[in-house]
């Protein structure tokens, strides 16, 4: 079969269900501008590497035959309700998850930042100029306002997933930055300051006698303080706690559940120096794991408010510096 018929030689196209309009008929303006759209959004998959992102891409460019399938018919026998509200709830619903995945933008975003958010945000003008001749049809058309929501909640979505796009970009550099000033590693100066605090922080609000320790990358201790009077066991304890959240890459209360019998970790607390109760916790920068945390001495609960605390100074100190 030939790609060409010749049948739109003369200036007009077919409709859906064959009726013959000119190609200057707003109807085709529409339908032909959510075309443009998806051959744009088309671009931006090709160059999107988030699989999650580049199927809601794929999704979005089904739907838009939906949509275009829809003005084809306005005004035509073959006319039908084609989205529903379930569509536009959809999108919403991306929307939301992806805006509380970023940081709360301030101002206007310029584009240009990645090649893949540029490539959206001109599927999104597209999207919006679409949009516009929609609005045009109601003059003269009955318009479903489902459709006119999805096309709106739609330029939205496009552009939270660009920006969320130019925040993942831009967390990756940080996060390279930060690999080659500590090349994965956790020094000593940072590792007693973190201690001292936690000591400081245990004595001022009257917190037991506590031991305090903190491991490199691969569970290995960098410094362990024991306050006086802290119990012997709480020294292999704190080290335990700290080495399992580096191992397990996770704090150590979260295993207590994993661990019970009808757990996924079940008997994972019978291997020699992995603990199961609070009080240990990764330390990340970004992504990057650059060691762990471990305090005993106290309850769970007291174990785990002084392990938060060193938590905090070690990401201010990253933040800012330590503090002298």
């Amino acid at each position: 079969m030939s790609i060409y018929t010749k049948t739109g030689d003369k200036g007009d196209t077919s409709l859906l269900g064959g009726d013959r309009t000119s190609k200057a008929d707003m109807r085709v303006w529409a339908y032909g501008t959510v075309d443009e759209a998806n051959s744009t959004l088309g671009l931006a998959r090709s160059l999107i590497r988030e699989k999650e992102i580049s199927d809601i891409i794929l999704g979005i460019q089904k739907k838009l035959f939906v949509v275009a399938a829809e003005l084809a018919s306005v005004g035509t026998r073959e006319y039908k309700k084609r989205i529903v509200e379930e569509d536009v709830s959809g999108l919403e619903r991306l929307i939301d998850r992806f805006q509380e995945m970023k940081p709360e933008q301030k101002g206007f975003a310029v584009p240009g930042e990645t090649c893949e958010s540029s490539v959206l945000d001109m599927a999104r003008t597209d999207i919006r100029r679409s949009e516009r001749y929609i609005v045009e049809l109601k003059k003269n058309f009955e318009i479903n306002e489902d459709l006119m929501k999805y096309m709106n909640r739609l330029s939205d979505l496009i552009y939270v997933l660009a920006r969320y796009l130019d925040f993942i970009k831009a967390k990756e550099a940080v996060e390279l930055r930060v690999r080659c000033m500590m090349k994965d590693k956790l020094d000593r100066e940072l590792a007693e300051y973190m201690v001292g605090e936690c000591i400081k922080r245990a004595e001022a609000v009257g917190m037991p006698p506590m031991v305090i320790c903190v491991v490199d990358d691969a569970g290995n201790i960098i410094v362990m303080e024991r306050m006086d009077g802290a119990l012997l066991a709480s020294i292999k304890i704190a080290q335990d706690k700290a080495y399992t959240s580096v191992a397990l890459k996770m704090p150590t209360h979260e295993l207590y559940d994993l661990a019970r019998p009808d757990g996924e970790l079940y008997g994972i607390n019978n291997i020699a120096g992995l603990l199961t109760f609070g009080g240990g916790f990764p330390l990340k920068i970004g992504n990057i794991m650059v060691g762990g945390i471990g305090v005993s001495g106290g309850t769970v609960n007291e174990d785990m408010e002084i392990a938060k605390w060193g938590i905090k100074v070690f990401e201010e100190a990253v933040s800012h510096g330590t503090k002298k």
